[in-house]
């Protein structure tokens, strides 16, 4: 499926990711991008998989997950506007967590090397991809910190 270039324009202007960006420069990450429709529970990525690609979440929701002990701990969950998938670009190329599809969801995506190629067009982007980074990390780390008191607590 490939959302018309205005379409997908308004969906990346509501990226906080990219608003910084001009119509002319949307343009050209939407001619970079391909879309996809994950249906309610559709799995869009495997923990410890090869990545080389990152999703933007046009419409939808997903559920980012880790299997600890055998249980399913809910990392995050992510709505219109945010990306995932984006670390595995650039670190050892590994996913670190699943995501699937908590409703159905369109995302826009891009291959690691076309996310570069903007990047090195678009400096400002690598700082917001860090920033979102940063904010993940103490989401998660307090969501670790959470789980490991309930475990120390249920013993």
């Amino acid at each position: 499926m490939k959302l018309t270039t205005e379409k997908e324009i308004q969906y990346l202007r509501k990226t906080p990711l990219f608003q910084s960006l001009k119509s002319d420069e949307l343009k050209i990450v939407s001619l970079a991008m391909r879309n996809v429709i994950y249906e309610q529970g559709e799995m869009i990525i495997n923990e410890g998989d090869e990545g080389d690609e990152a999703y933007i979440i046009y419409s939808g929701e997903v559920e980012v997950f880790r299997l600890l002990e055998g249980k399913t701990v809910i990392m995050n969950k992510l709505g219109e506007g945010e990306m995932f998938g984006e670390l595995a670009l650039f670190g050892e190329g590994f996913r670190s967590a699943s995501v699937r599809a908590s409703k159905e969801t369109l995302v826009g995506v891009i291959s690691k090397e076309k996310l570069y190629e903007i990047i090195r067009e678009f400096p400002d982007i690598a700082i917001q991809i860090l920033k979102v980074q940063a904010q993940r990390f103490s989401r998660t780390e307090n969501r670790l910190m959470e789980f490991l008191k309930e475990k120390k607590g249920g013993r």
